[in-house]
């Protein structure tokens, strides 16, 4: 841990003690962008570090949101109780010795960010603030890696993120800044996009512009396909905003289209992001064998995860010889806990979208223009659900996430307006016909 990474994380432990309730989400988001996962004690990120400030903080002030009346808070407690079983089904070994440690860990990383989302992002306002505030937090971002990907050197390094020297592939510089990999860097870019579009509503026309610039340079940067194909989900989000009311009948029309190919192919459709490749160097192939093999092995890992994938592919990591590269987000939590972790993240994503369609619709009919928050709020949520595809969240990607699943209970909570009739006539009174006495209430 360098000098400058010890100070900043400083100032956010101080500043999530000291701002203001509504700002409360900012330090998480600084760190998570910006101080990357290193660790600051064993076991203990900034990240980390944040979160269980910003919790205690939230519990202290009476402002964690936890309900078992809530369908997502139900999925989490069987998320967070799944992750923690399934510690016992993992034979500690040279390369993973505290399987318990580690899934406490991830259940603070993942369950932990959930409620420190649910105390400070509380309604449409609170989310307002939370995207635009991302998009702002991202310029340093998109700058440090467009000099990354021409320089070759990464200007995280000297806070103790990353390595100093790019990656590159295929004679292309991969930029990463302070994230573990390319591709998980260039996915926070894509799946931000959608919050640039909070400015252009408000008439901020430059501010847009400029969000919109930080979050493609982020993802330009990274040289890599599988980020691109989450911005081309917002673009086409936007392209299908007229149509929003007939968004059922366009999924049952990807799902059919889906099955076609499947069934011409004679293999899973998955197949189809093996012929995209936006960027030189794609390995959308190696992601649809992947998930083949997932399913191969499924009596392998589906109650609690599996110790051994290595011989599900015939390439491997650095860090363990026991397992191969899992590029899959739904496959990584299966690896870790087995099928209820891979089931309760689309039981998650399932009752998000749900959610918000229902909502949307309700507020469709009042001709409630906040309407659009909600869709832009959808449209990230399908970026990051495509995105798993073909990237695992092994790093603060995750925070991104599940900040953005913390935020939509608060977004669909009606606020009903009030009727003037329904206002007591003396609070109605003109102000000079208040008795002088009264004027003073209202200077």
């Amino acid at each position: 841990m360098t000098l400058g990474y010890a100070l900043v994380l400083a100032s956010l432990l101080a500043a999530q003690v000291i701002l203001p309730t509504r700002f409360g989400f900012i330090p998480l988001l600084v760190a998570a962008c910006h101080l990357g996962n290193t660790e600051v004690i064993p076991e203990l990120t900034a990240v980390r570090a944040v979160i269980i400030i910003g919790l205690a903080r939230a519990v202290l002030g009476g402002k964690i949101e936890w309900s078992l009346k809530s369908s997502i808070d139900k999925i989490f407690i069987f998320f967070l109780v799944a992750m923690i079983l399934s510690s016992f089904g993992h034979v500690p070994d040279e390369w993973s010795p505290h399987p318990f440690a580690n899934r406490v860990g991830l259940a603070l990383n993942l369950v932990g960010t959930y409620l420190y989302g649910r105390a400070y992002l509380t309604d449409l306002s609170s989310f307002r603030r939370f995207g635009m505030s991302l998009c702002f937090i991202l310029i340093p971002v998109a700058v440090s890696m467009l000099l990354e990907m021409r320089t070759g050197r990464n200007l995280y390094y000297f806070l103790g993120s990353g390595s100093l020297n790019a990656a590159t592939r295929e004679d292309k510089i991969r930029a990463q800044g302070p994230f573990r990999g390319a591709n998980t860097a260039g996915c926070v870019g894509a799946t931000s996009l959608p919050f640039a579009y909070l400015f252009w509503r408000r008439k901020q026309r430059s501010l847009a512009l400029l969000a919109v610039a930080a979050c493609m340079g982020v993802t330009v940067a990274c040289n890599s396909s599988g980020p691109l194909a989450a911005v081309a989900v917002s673009i086409l989000a936007a392209l299908l905003w007229r149509w929003r009311s007939r968004m059922r009948m366009f999924l049952w029309g990807l799902l059919l289209v889906a099955t076609a190919y499947g069934l011409y192919k004679g293999r899973g459709p998955w197949y189809i992001m093996a012929r995209i490749d936006l960027v030189g160097g794609s390995t959308g192939y190696y992601r649809a064998e992947l998930i083949d093999a997932g399913v191969k092995h499924l009596n392998e890992w589906w109650l609690w995860g599996t110790d051994h994938t290595r011989h599900w592919m015939p390439s491997g990591v650095s860090w363990s010889p026991n397992h191969t590269d899992m590029t899959n987000y739904y496959l990584h939590l299966g690896v870790i806990g087995g099928l209820p972790l891979t089931l309760s993240l689309f039981a998650v994503l399932f009752k998000c979208f749900q959610m918000i369609g229902r909502r949307m619709n309700e507020m469709r009919q009042a001709s409630d223009t906040d309407e659009v928050i909600l869709w832009c709020a959808g449209t990230a949520l399908a970026a990051h659900a495509i995105s798993f595809i073909a990237i695992s969240y092994y790093d603060q990607m995750s925070v991104f996430f599940y900040m953005l699943v913390a935020a939509i209970p608060g977004m669909v909570v009606k606020t009903g307006n009030i009727s003037p009739s329904a206002i007591p006539a003396n609070l109605l009174t003109p102000l000079d016909q208040l008795p002088r006495k009264s004027l003073r209430y209202y200077s």
